[in-house]
Order: structure tokens, then sequence, then C-alpha cells
């Protein structure tokens, strides 16, 4: 495993970091990335890709997508400190994975591809309803 560093592009104070570290199994020039990210956009868990370390700082600032693995990734805000505990315990029940940023009440949802599409969309309304905010950077999860 190697711990690869992406430069993020900040806009107006968000992402409230410049830099966000994952973990990646790397063979030859391609990568693997093995957990859930916070604030890279276009990648998901399992995704294969390209990327070149800067030669100044050593941050990633592009990557090429070689292979989906077919997960989405949800970002959910939980500004108004409402209960995550049940969707949460629905979430993992279903074979999702989570990273949380708490000083920001921000979770960062995996679907694997295996996860029903009816079954994910019915959640993700459910939280849309009890007031979450939502960001999709990555969605795979679209009817057939």
């Amino acid at each position: 495993m190697e711990m690869l560093l992406f430069a993020l592009d900040v806009d107006d104070g968000w992402p409230p970091v410049a830099a966000e570290g994952v973990w990646c199994e790397r063979d030859g020039d391609l990568y693997s990335l093995k957990n859930v990210p916070l604030f890279i956009r276009g990648l998901a868990v399992g995704d294969v890709f390209r990327a070149q370390h800067d030669p100044v700082n050593g941050q990633i600032f592009e990557f090429e997508l070689v292979k989906s693995s077919g997960h989405s990734l949800v970002r959910v805000l939980n500004n108004d400190s409402l209960d995550f505990s049940l969707p949460e315990k629905r979430l993992l029940e279903m074979g999702c994975s989570l990273a949380t940023f708490e000083k920001f009440s921000m979770f960062a949802i995996d679907v694997p591809a295996e996860v029903g599409r009816d079954e994910i969309n019915a959640i993700v309304d459910s939280l849309e309803e009890e007031g979450f905010a939502l960001a999709f950077p990555v969605w795979r999860h679209e009817p057939a």
C-alpha cells in the first residue's frame, strides 16, 4: 500500500483542506484506490487510474481513470446535527463503507457496484427528505 497525496482545488474555502491523502495499491504505473475519498472528485473505491507525482511537491494534480470499479461515492453534510445513526446502520448492512470528517459533520459513502440501484436510491431519497445535504461526485448507479 502506498499513500498518494492529491492536490485539491479550493474554491471559496471548500474543501477546507488543500490536499487529501488516500491509500492505493500500485501495479507498475497504475494505482487502485483502496479507501473512501472525502474530497477527490472522479475517483471511487476500487478504481484503477494512472497518475504522475508533481516533481516539486510530490502531489497528484491530474489522473487518468483506466478502469472503473462500478462503485459510487456520495457525500453527506450534516450541518443541522441530524441523527445519522439509522441511515449509517442501513448503509453498513448493505455493504457500504464510510469515511468521516467530524470537524465539518461530513460523511463520504462508498457504494459498491453490487448494491442495488433501487436500494441506494431509497436511502439517498430518505436522507434528502430528512434534511441532509448530498453531493454525488461519482455516481454509477444509474437506471439501466
